[in-house]
């Protein structure tokens, strides 16, 4: 980027501004936690990440510290940081005995390993978490490690449907999930407009406009497929518009019953037209293009379109587009435009009170303090995913995305269970020649069929009312 977003945030107290956190920058599919298991609650595993100072004991009105970690973002955790210490500031003011002892625990496999560290010593009283996924639910095993937060006052001010997909499992609140986030094209509209071109609603309308793109010498698309990892926001869309529209029960089908198949039409007429849009719109240097790089690339007004998280958003206008309007559209791989008008979204920054903790009454009471409707808006007006609660945000980001969200369903990249091998990057189609589309489906199917084993066992734990809530 030509500015981090951490540089530009960094100064700001609550107001406007963006914030990404790490669960967005990567696609890993779950929340990190503890082992696998389903019954008796299971510590995590100890790692040789540092230990925290055991939380100190609560009750009266003696002096309190809570411990609480979160992932951070790179580029803007110090912004993030800013905004937590705003609202722990204000939580001191109603409980002046307490200390909230907040702590960054660094990304991906560095913040696994954290996490799992300090849940299995013990030594921390509340831990950021993703919305609940199927994955997570096995690993965190929320009805026998979190805090109950069904009671809290608070939870009533969240949108109910929130509330189902990304809070509960069997009945009862085990987080508190303040945002989420979806798959979206990110578009420079005043190169659009210079060309006279608006949103498409159908894959040929998407194309027809890359082609008038590249005939006044512009690039389409900007992509930035390493690592490959980013290549979950592409695929996620297109199973979104192309796949699950011919089966939507597909995913909640899988859980339920363990039976998938990647070799019918729908998925190989996505695995084609993946391969096809690649070929024909995309940057070809695109396999070559660093991620983190990737916002600062489509701020210099380069390309006209980009494909990637709602997360970005923020990112873009942190390294200060040469363009003056920022757009955004829902992706059109279909040829139905009811179809595409579904964005693909799943649950980011959540908080859950463990347990164990000598604290739980003032974890609780933390918790709800968040869920607060003033609290709430100030803190996501920093934030600037898509709030859970029926709050509105100010900004270009809001603005451009806000229409987007009529329709939403959860993405698939949310699905895979411990074990289970399914290339939810498509990167052996994407990055090489060595498949067709049909053979490409064969090979997903074999993988997942070969993995069965690892997997199976999992089946059986989502019933279809959760599940077809869920992805629905």
């Amino acid at each position: 980027m030509t500015l981090s977003r951490r540089r530009l945030l960094g100064t700001f107290s609550l107001g406007a501004g963006a914030v990404v956190l790490a669960a967005c920058g990567q696609s890993s599919t779950s929340a990190p936690a503890a082992p696998a298991a389903t019954s008796a609650p299971a510590a995590p595993g100890a790692t040789s990440a540092p230990a925290a100072a055991a939380p100190a004991a609560g009750g009266g009105g003696g002096p309190v510290t809570l411990s609480v970690i979160s992932w951070n973002s790179g580029s803007s955790s110090e912004a993030f940081q800013n905004a937590i210490n705003q609202i722990n500031t204000q939580f001191k003011q109603k409980r002046p005995n307490v200390t909230v002892n907040f702590e960054l625990l660094g990304q991906g496999a560095t913040w696994t390993q954290a996490q799992t560290s300090r849940i299995s010593s013990q030594t921390t009283d509340l831990t950021a978490n993703y919305g609940f996924a199927p994955q997570d639910i096995i690993n965190f095993q929320p009805d026998q490690q979190f805090l109950d937060l069904s009671g809290l006052p608070s939870i009533k001010n969240f949108d109910q449907i929130n509330v189902d997909r990304f809070m509960t499992w069997k009945g009862k609140v085990w987080q508190m999930t303040l945002a989420y986030v979806g798959h979206v094209v990110w578009t420079n509209q005043d190169m659009l407009d210079k060309y006279g071109l608006k949103a498409p609603t159908t894959y040929a309308e998407w194309t027809s406009m890359a082609d008038t793109l590249k005939s006044k010498g512009e690039t389409p698309i900007l992509y930035a497929a390493k690592p490959s990892t980013a290549l979950t926001r592409y695929t996620s869309m297109l199973e979104m518009n192309v796949g699950r529209p011919a089966h939507p029960t597909f995913w909640s089908d899988l859980l339920v019953t363990g039976k998938a198949d990647f070799t019918t039409p729908e998925w190989i007429e996505s695995f084609r037209r993946a391969k096809e849009f690649v070929n024909n719109e995309f940057d070809p240097a695109f396999s070559g293009i660093d991620y983190p790089t990737s916002a600062g690339i489509f701020a210099t007004g380069k390309y006209a379109m980009w494909p990637e998280g709602s997360f970005s958003g923020g990112d873009i206008m942190a390294a200060k587009p040469t363009f003056q309007k920022l757009g955004a559209f829902n992706a059109t791989f279909s040829d139905d435009p009811n179809a595409n008008a579904v964005q693909p979204v799943y649950g980011d920054i959540s908080w859950s009170g463990l347990r164990y903790s000598k604290n739980s009454d003032v974890v609780l009471d933390w918790i709800d303090f968040f869920g607060q409707k003033e609290n709430f808006q100030s803190f996501m007006q920093v934030l600037q995913y898509y709030p859970t609660q029926g709050i509105q945000l100010t900004g270009p980001v809001p603005q451009a995305e806000g229409p987007l969200l009529a329709k939403t369903a959860v993405s698939q990249v949310r699905l895979p269970l411990p074990g289970m091998t399914y290339d939810n990057q498509w990167s052996e189609l994407l990055l090489s020649d060595q498949y067709t589309p049909e053979s490409y489906a064969q090979y997903v199917q074999k993988n997942f069929d070969d993995s069965r084993p690892q997997w199976q066992k999992y089946i059986g734990m989502f019933d279809q009312d959760w599940a077809k809530l869920y992805f629905g």
